[in-house]
């Protein structure tokens, strides 16, 4: 695999050094084609690579966020804060809904595509100079390092870094010394990889945790909040904790205008900031935004310059995609795709007012607890018709399989009259729902990023 990775690597940087035209869309092909997991490589072998190409990490200002749910979220709100402020603000996420510029971010926005493919050969150019015993990084490090190179070639004053995977292990792991370090919600997910308890899941999410570096967490679950406080204490780092309930007053507002958004109040540490507004419909984002808030906080402490009003306008100014995001009227789309994830998203549906029906179209892919989230989309009685749909990757839970999950919930729990239709690809189902509403339906998608990728590239 390696040999074929390389050829591809030499083919890409010849025709570069030629002058010829490289797409996005070549470049996702062959990204594609490189694995996602390998046993063979370590925490070492990362960390070699990155001081391989010099330890860019050691010169940027860098704000590291894990957890399982709300990283993406945090990262852009706290980076939407940090803009306000005045400063240039990097960031890299994962995973991308429709084009992988849309990882890597400077000042809100996605890298154009000129700049993604100097990027992606140079970062292919260090792999091919590199050449020790036979590395390939995988997919997720080889894009981090593309990030690595990218902040060194165009530096912002900080950077914002999403784990991609747990934490101990990330690849965005071997930085050295960040800023700060924020964890979000902590909840069942990659159970295959990071473990079946909270308090395991935790673990590898507080590995990004770094001696006398503060860390900011969100209290939801006592069984992660002694593993992230405990691992704290061990690496002397300060333990800055967001409680629920200093969260008070979440509403949603609909203005004359037609605009829509959350309104709340939240206590931290240090203030107490009243009637603060999201761009959005989704009440679960108080909880980051409040997260994003006393990051802020901190960030102030050690010197930046941000003011309340930076703060306010950044979290209202802030968009954060496929989060309850309302891409047509009346039609919305969510990335949840974990139990914790589709709770939160239930809550928001349900306070999202129709006039008529709520529909909703589900996918999802197979490594998920999908029929736990079944179960919870079948009970909260919410919906009043389904569209079940297999997703465009070869990790999608098939028809059939979809289709016994629904039946044995719907027998399970005696539910009778729920329409549910199932479709072999996402586009006709789309193509169906969009068809069969009516004057003051609500349309919501969940289950999925992939889902949520797709209706967007086709609506």
């Amino acid at each position: 695999m390696n040999k074929e990775l390389m050829k591809g690597a030499a083919s890409f940087i010849s025709r570069s050094d030629k002058g010829e035209k490289i797409s996005v869309a070549e470049c996702e092909t062959y990204l594609n084609s490189i694995p996602s997991f390998t046993d063979k490589h370590t925490m070492k072998d990362t960390v070699d690579f990155l001081e391989f190409l010099g330890n860019p990490d050691q010169n940027m200002k860098i704000i590291h966020v894990a957890g399982t749910n709300g990283k993406g979220s945090v990262c852009s709100y706290l980076s939407s804060i940090l803009m306000k402020a005045g400063y240039s603000v990097g960031m890299f996420t994962s995973p991308h809904l429709v084009k992988v510029n849309e990882r890597f971010c400077i000042d809100g926005k996605m890298i154009s595509d000129g700049v993604f493919t100097e990027v992606f050969v140079e970062t292919l150019k260090r792999v091919v100079e590199y050449d020790h015993k036979d590395y390939f990084p995988t997919y997720f490090e080889f894009l981090f390092f593309v990030s690595m190179i990218l902040y060194d070639v165009y530096p912002v004053d900080y950077l914002i870094l999403e784990t991609g995977l747990g934490g101990r292990l990330d690849a965005t792991n071997s930085v050295s010394n960040p800023l700060l370090t924020v964890i979000t919600e902590i909840g069942y997910d990659h159970m295959q990889y990071l473990g079946e308890s909270i308090a395991e899941i935790a673990g590898e999410k507080a590995g990004i945790i770094k001696p006398w570096v503060p860390v900011v967490f969100f209290d939801k679950q006592k069984e992660s909040t002694e593993v992230i406080k405990q691992k704290a204490l061990e690496l002397d780092s300060r333990a800055i904790v967001v409680e629920r309930k200093n969260i008070q007053n979440v509403s949603t507002v609909q203005e004359d205008e037609g605009n829509k958004y959350i309104a709340f109040s939240y206590i931290s540490l240090y203030d107490k900031y009243v009637d603060l507004k999201l761009n959005t419909e989704a009440r679960y984002q108080a909880e980051n935004a409040a997260l994003a808030v006393t990051a802020a906080e901190i960030l102030k402490n050690e010197g930046a310059d941000i003011s309340e009003l930076d703060i306010r306008e950044g979290l209202i100014s802030a968009k954060w995609e496929a989060r309850m995001e309302e891409i047509r009227p009346g039609i919305y789309v969510d990335g949840a795709h974990n139990v914790d994830g589709i709770e939160a998203f239930i809550d928001s549906a349900a306070n999202i007012p129709s006039s008529g029906r709520k529909l909703l179209m589900f996918g999802i892919v197979g490594d998920k607890q999908y029929k736990e989230i079944i179960d919870k989309l079948l009970v909260c009685g919410e919906f009043d018709s389904i569209f079940v749909a297999v997703l465009e990757t070869n990790r999608s839970v098939s028809v059939s399989d979809l289709k016994s999950a629904f039946e044995e919930c719907k027998e399970e729990h005696g539910i009778i009259g729920l329409p549910i239709k199932y479709y072999s690809n996402v586009r006709d189902a789309i193509t169906d729902i969009i068809t069969v509403r009516k004057s003051g339906d609500t349309v919501f998608a969940a289950g999925s990023l992939y889902l949520a990728g797709q209706i967007k590239s086709m609506l």
